[in-house]
């Protein structure tokens, strides 16, 4: 859909740096731990209803954790096009390692600092928002719908956010932007995730008899080491997203943790990445027959996995009419081509792309850079105002102006 450079320029020319270092210090301010997303939220819906006349709602999958969702509505003609970000964010972690207040948004040398800055508070939502105010600001009439999302629970995989969201078809847009720290590249390709717990069992007896037990930590650290040995599963390297990885996030060797016990139960749990050309089913098929391997050399083995957060690697062809659309627009605001990369995972993507819908990742922001999930947390406002020129360029040209 053909947009005028007169009325694209008009738009940008209403985004002002300050502006969206005041909606971002707002939404910094209030805490909003993974749980604890309410008040976030409400500010959301209220900003979306009171300062942009958008329909907005909370929607909540479980008691006061609601999903900010709000509609700017175009004149009909045009796609929906959905932009989200998530309103979760971990703790403050040790606050005597901050240089700031966690929660000021203080603006040091051109970085805005606190918990949620970057992931995904500023870059995230103020851009969206600031964006959507800057096309009313410009008098312009969108044909197609505009669909904010601000999601809870995206820091431990979304099921009260994203996923509930699409499970149970309460949105239903055409396009889909995730707004996610991508350090302005747009993220095509995407990891799958696979999440398991382990459970071994022992036999327990008196620790100074250990000959007469089964050790069941023994036995889980046998298969930790069976795991990790070529990530565990089988892969080829992706030449974006690199190598399949395996991590072991936590081992419990029993409730009791006692020196004179042996432990006859131990749980532990495993984070795999996969890349391209995997599956979530051939790797849980390959844990399989390493079970029945390792039972082989010990036949009185009994172990059990639980699968936990299967989500797909996924990425997205260059061929998607939003592909070229997002090219454009961060070439004009940026001055050249953005890279094309991949991430980790899908995050709040997951979902969509089970759901059967388009969606790519691009953002103000890098997750190592700006100190996410530690302390100190930062996000460049250069790449916040940039950021938000590339979305506002994007809605224009998704959605099409009803008059020029």
């Amino acid at each position: 859909m053909s947009v005028s450079q007169e009325i694209k320029d008009k738009v940008l020319d209403n985004i002002r740096e300050e502006d969206l270092i005041a909606l971002s210090q707002k939404l910094i301010a209030i805490p909003s731990e993974t749980g604890n997303e309410k008040a976030v939220s409400d500010f959301m819906v209220n900003y979306m209803r009171e300062e942009l006349g958008m329909e907005a709602e909370g929607i909540a999958g479980v008691p006061d954790r609601p999903n900010a969702v709000g509609t700017l509505k175009g004149v009909g003609g045009g796609p929906t096009v959905q932009y989200s970000g998530h309103l979760d964010t971990v703790g403050p972690g040790d606050l005597s390692k901050w240089k700031t207040d966690p929660y000021g948004g203080e603006v040091i040398d051109g970085k805005i600092y606190g918990r949620g800055a970057m992931d995904s508070k500023g870059g995230g939502m103020a851009s969206t928002l600031t964006a959507i105010k800057a096309i009313q600001d410009a008098g312009v009439k969108l044909k197609g719908d505009i669909l904010v999302v601000g999601t809870v629970d995206e820091e431990v995989g979304g099921k009260w956010g994203m996923g509930y969201l699409y499970s149970n078809n309460l949105v239903n847009p055409d396009i889909c932007i995730y707004c996610v720290h991508s350090d302005m590249e747009i993220k095509a390709f995407f990891k799958g995730t696979l999440w398991t717990k382990w459970t071994v069992k022992g036999q327990t007896a008196h620790g100074s008899m250990p000959q007469r037990g089964v050790n069941a930590i023994v036995r889980a650290c046998r298969l930790i080491d069976e795991l990790e040995r070529n990530g565990g599963v089988s892969f080829d390297p992706h030449p974006i997203l690199g190598d399949h990885t395996v991590n072991f996030g936590w081992i419990d060797g029993g409730p009791e943790k006692r020196y004179n016990v042996v432990a006859d139960e131990c749980q532990f749990g495993v984070d795999m990445r996969l890349v391209i050309g995997q599956s979530t089913e051939q790797a849980i098929n390959e844990m399989n027959d390493l079970i029945a391997r390792q039972k082989a050399k010990d036949p009185d083995l009994e172990v059990s996995f639980e699968v936990l957060q299967p989500n797909e690697p996924a990425f997205v062809s260059e061929d998607e009419p939003v592909f070229q659309i997002l090219i454009n627009a961060a070439e004009q605001v940026m001055g050249e081509k953005p890279v094309i990369g991949g991430t980790i995972a899908a995050g709040d993507l997951a979902p969509i792309f089970a759901a059967g819908k388009v969606g790519v990742g691009y953002g103000p922001g890098d997750l190592e850079r700006g100190n996410a999930h530690k302390e100190n947390e930062f996000l460049e406002v250069d790449q916040l105002v940039n950021a938000t020129k590339v979305y506002a360029l994007t809605m224009l040209d998704t959605c099409g102006v009803a008059e020029e």
